[in-house]
C-alpha cells in the first residue's frame, strides 16, 4: 500500500502531500478544488512506465477523443496535465510503497529539435530496447526529422537506483509509445463518475472471481442491500454475458434489475476484490447509493478490501458518505480509514487530515469537512 503521495506541477496542483495514507482514503473539498485530479495523479503513478495513460484520463473525464494535432509548437493532449499549462515544467509524482518501494515518475515535454533529435537516435522501433542517447557537439549534427516526430512527452521512472525512459510519440502515423513499457507494478482500477462499466466486463470480472474461487466475496457484500439474494451467476442473453441473480422469485434476475443501489455496490466489490494487492481509485463514490444503507457499503469495501489487500482512493462531495465511512470503520476492528480535505488557499492547494479522532470531533462540532 501507498504510505504518503506527492504532487507537483500536475493539473492544479503546484504542490501537494498525501501523509499517512490508510487502506481506505476519501477525499473531500469543493468543486474544482482538484479531487478528480489527484486521482488521475495517482493513476499515473500506479501505471509507473506507460505514457499512453495519459490518453485514458480523457476518457474518464466524459471526453470521448482527444483531438491530435501536429507541427512543433501545436498544443497536445498532455499539455493540460502541467501546471497552468506551462510544459517548459516538470511533473513529478512520488510515492512510498510498501510493493514496490519509493517511486519517483516524472513528465516531461520534449520539443527543443536537438532533444527530439536524441529521441529519435534513442528509440528503435518495434525492438523494445532502447540506445544510448547521442550527444551533438554542434547544430549542424543534429539530424532534420521534426516532420516525422511531432510531439514527444517523456515518461522517466526511477525506483532506488534504476531509471526507466519511456516516450509517447505523436506524428503523421499516429500515436505510438517507444519503446514498449512492462506491465504495471501492480494492479490498478480506476471508476469514472461519468463512466459506467460494461455489464459484459463486469461478467468477466466476476468469472475472473470464480476461477479462484473467491466469488462468495461479491455475494456476501450485495446482500448488505438485498437480503433476499441467494446466489449469483453468468447467463449469456442475447449473445452478451451478465451477472443475474436469486432473490427466491423462482428465476434469475439481471443484476441491473435490482437498482442502481446493487448495480453501484457490485462495481466497487467486483473491482477491489479483482485489484489484489493493488489499487481502485474511485471518483464521487455515493453516486447511485441511498444515505441510508452508505454505512453498510462503506463496512463491506473495508472488508474486501482487507481481504484481497487492495487500497481504495474515492471523492465524494456528501457530508453522508463521511460521516457512514467514519461510522462503519469505527464499529469495525480497525479503523483503516482516513479522510482528507482538499481546500484552497490563494493560488495553493493543500490536503488537511483528518484521523479517527480529529473527525470524530469535527463530525460532532459540526465543522465543514466536505
Amino acid at each position: 500500500m501507498y504510505q504518503f503521495f506527492e504532487v507537483r506541477n500536475f493539473r492544479c496542483f503546484r504542490e501537494l502531500t498525501l501523509p499517512q495514507l490508510e487502506r481506505v482514503n476519501l477525499i473531500a473539498g469543493m468543486n474544482n478544488v482538484g479531487k478528480t485530479a489527484l486521482l488521475e495523479a495517482l493513476f499515473l503513478h500506479c501505471g509507473a512506465y506507460n505514457p499512453e495513460l495519459t490518453l485514458r484520463l480523457y476518457a474518464f473525464r466524459g471526453i470521448e477523443q482527444a483531438k491530435l494535432e501536429f507541427g512543433r509548437w501545436v498544443e497536445t493532449p498532455w499539455d493540460s496535465l502541467f501546471s497552468q499549462f506551462d510544459t517548459s515544467k516538470t511533473v513529478e509524482l512520488a510515492g512510498e510503497d510498501e510493493r514496490t518501494g519509493h517511486r519517483i515518475l516524472r513528465l516531461r515535454v520534449i520539443r527543443q529539435p536537438e532533444e527530439l533529435a536524441k529521441v529519435r537516435q534513442y528509440i528503435q522501433p518495434s525492438s523494445g530496447k532502447p540506445k544510448d542517447i547521442p550527444s551533438f557537439s554542434s547544430e549542424k549534427d543534429i539530424p532534420s526529422f521534426s516532420s516525422e516526430i511531432a510531439q514527444v512527452l517523456e515518461f522517466e521512472c526511477t525506483e532506488g537506483e534504476q531509471h526507466r525512459k519511456y516516450y509517447m510519440i505523436l506524428d503523421p502515423n499516429g500515436v505510438r509509445v517507444e519503446p514498449i513499457p512492462p506491465p504495471p507494478p501492480f494492479p490498478a482500477f480506476f471508476l469514472a463518475a461519468r463512466v459506467r462499466i460494461p455489464l459484459t466486463y463486469e461478467a468477466e470480472l466476476f468469472g475472473k472471481l470464480e476461477i479462484r474461487g473467491k466469488q462468495d466475496a461479491l455475494l456476501k457484500a450485495l446482500q448488505v442491500i438485498e437480503p433476499r439474494l441467494q446466489r449469483l451467476s453468468v447467463v449469456v442473453a442475447g449473445g452478451s454475458p451478465m451477472i443475474h441473480g436469486d432473490i427466491g422469485l423462482g428465476r434469475l434476475i439481471p443484476l441491473p434489475l435490482m437498482g442502481d443501489g446493487m448495480a453501484r455496490l457490485a462495481s466497487l466489490v467486483l473491482t477491489i476484490c479483482n485489484a489484489p494487492d493493488g489499487v481502485v481509485l474511485v471518483d464521487e463514490i455515493e453516486n447511485g447509493l441511498h444515505y441510508s444503507i452508505l454505512p453498510k457499503v462503506w463496512r463491506a469495501i473495508g472488508e474486501v478490501a482487507r481481504q484481497f489487500n487492495t487500497q481504495v482512493f474515492a471523492t465524494t462531495h456528501s457530508l453522508e458518505c463521511i460521516v457512514a465511512a467514519h461510522r462503519a470503520f469505527s464499529e469495525s476492528e480497525r479503523y483503516d480509514f482516513c479522510l482528507y480535505r482538499l481546500e484552497r488557499v490563494y493560488e495553493t492547494i493543500r490536503a488537511v487530515t483528518y484521523d479517527q479522532e480529529t473527525l470524530a470531533a469535527a463530525i460532532k462540532t459540526g465543522l465543514e469537512v466536505r
